[in-house]
């Protein structure tokens, strides 16, 4: 069904609506009639809100999923009250009354949503905001039914009705807030048109306890007032469309403000304490229960964001040292560790060993097959390196086609003898690129040092063995210490390994 159709069902819901007030009012059968239409009204809001989700993306499906939690708190509580219109009882009309009361709880968790990382689906931190959204119910629980004492059990007391308008007041104003704070556009709209809806349902709930509402029985004209709160969500998720596409974002959006979306993760215990503070005149060890289950949560919200904090930084920091297309250290972090090598050769006396290896006639590869082909031998060709030296040594990316290999404790001889595993390894492997094989080979110069101060000297000397290397006919190692290339100690032969691109 189409959205234009679906808001179309609702209005003619609610003109049936208006037709049935008119007609029976409060006698007869008009308070059951009454009460039903307003009970399908919401069930088509819900498929409304449904389908707003299922058009939608990131945050804005995540929003449409807690509205829809809500509005089926609100269902259900609708649900008892046509119960209640058949037999009557003072439980389900308690009930009732209670999931009135705070049916848009779980909408109130969308305030914590992040535009930049909401997925649509429903994570660890917002099951903790639930639970807290729970406490909150509790709390209100005791203390706008239970300790004041009002006259019928399903009615709030008098003495709690400003502070419950006020919450309510509170909750449509942070939603405004965070409209007003956010650089999304697709939050903006979301949170703004809530905010305003909230803040109209608020001013009819006022206005029943407080206005023209009062003593009116079910089935008068108040009822079509409440309906039409349920026509105008109808209206805004039928009418819902979403302007950003994480997909399909050119430009990186803004960050919201930090601080601001930090407070609202303090409303919830703050009602929870607020609430707490009254019930302890009363009963302060259920009050105490109610505060420590909210600070258990608190806590347990506060470790699962730090623990994802470090995550974050452990991420970044891997990714500021590692080379993006091939997954080895880049030059900066390969040039860090040959000199924390160094130093420690210093203090042990051990030689470090320096292998710099260049692919030979790479340019042919990019400008005959491309690029993207350019890229895949590379990281093939680096995951090559990398698998054939030693668990302690390390392999970085030290320009375009260019790699360096950190081998600590290689006197010049171990040096040679690594390199030429490396050599030979690269030399038996046929890569093919579209339908054809790429023969390719490894030019490679060495050198030792032992000190420090030696680094930038010990790099001359592996970039001088390299271009020996490559006037030489490539695919060999210098210097080559009086020994034929291809031929490494103890050498078993090599078997060819083929690489589809």
């Amino acid at each position: 069904m189409s959205s234009k159709r679906i808001f179309a069902a609702a209005c003619l819901v609610w003109v049936t609506h208006i037709g049935v007030v008119i007609g029976a009012g409060t006698q007869g059968y008009g308070p059951l009639a009454s009460d039903a239409l307003q009970l399908v009204l919401g069930s088509v809001l819900i498929y409304a809100i449904k389908d707003a989700g299922s058009r939608s993306e990131g945050l804005a499906r995540s929003f449409w999923r807690l509205a829809a939690v809500a509005y089926m708190v609100w269902f259900v509580a609708q649900g008892l009250s046509v119960y209640n219109d058949l037999a009557h009882s003072e439980v389900i009309a308690w009930a009732g009354n209670l999931l009135f009361s705070f049916w848009f709880a779980p909408l109130a968790m969308a305030i914590f949503l992040d535009p930049e990382n909401a997925s649509g689906t429903v994570d660890s931190l917002i099951a903790l905001d639930f639970l807290q959204a729970v406490l909150i119910c509790l709390a209100a629980y005791l203390y706008f039914f239970y300790l004041p004492r009002a006259g019928s059990t399903n009615e709030l007391a008098h003495e709690v009705w400003a502070p419950y308008f006020g919450g309510y007041a509170f909750v449509a104003l942070t939603f405004l807030l965070r409209a007003g704070i956010t650089h999304s556009r697709d939050a903006r709209a979301l949170f703004g048109k809530m905010g305003i809806l909230l803040a109209l349902s608020g001013a009819v709930d006022a206005s029943y306890y407080y206005g023209p509402g009062r003593n009116l029985n079910t089935g008068a004209w108040f009822d079509i007032l409440w309906s039409f709160m349920l026509l105008l969500p109808a209206g805004l998720a039928a009418t819902w469309k979403q302007l950003e596409s994480p997909e399909m974002a050119v430009e990186q959006p803004k960050r919201d403000n930090r601080v601001f979306k930090e407070i609202f993760f303090l409303l919830y215990p703050l009602l929870v304490l607020f609430m707490s503070l009254r019930i302890a005149r009363e009963r302060l060890g259920l009050a105490a229960t109610v505060v420590f289950l909210s600070f258990v949560c608190s806590s347990a919200r506060m470790l699962v964001t730090q623990q994802r904090l470090v995550r974050a930084q452990e991420t970044l920091r891997r990714e500021a040292a590692r080379d993006s297309l091939t997954g080895l250290w880049n030059r900066k972090a390969i040039l860090e560790i040959f000199e924390r090598e160094l130093q420690r050769s210093e203090r042990d006396h051990q030689p470090v060993g320096l292998i710099m290896a260049d692919i030979d006639h790479f340019k042919h590869i990019n400008d005959t097959r491309g690029h993207a082909a350019g890229d895949a031998v590379l990281r093939i060709i680096a995951s090559g390196i990398a698998a054939v030296v030693r668990p302690y040594d390390s392999v970085g990316r030290y320009g375009g086609e260019e790699f360096l290999v950190v081998a600590p404790g290689c006197a010049i001889a171990e040096t040679w003898e690594l390199a030429e595993r490396i050599r030979s390894h690269v030399a038996g492997c046929d890569i093919v690129v579209g339908g054809s094989a790429a023969h390719l080979t490894l030019s490679l110069g060495i050198g030792i040092g032992e000190a420090v101060a030696e680094s930038e000297k010990l790099l001359q000397t592996a970039d001088s063995a390299l271009y020996q290397a490559k006037n030489e006919g490539r695919n060999r190692v210098a210097p080559n210490l009086g020994r034929t290339a291809g031929k490494t100690t103890n050498q078993a032969p090599v078997a060819r390994r083929d690489f589809w691109i």
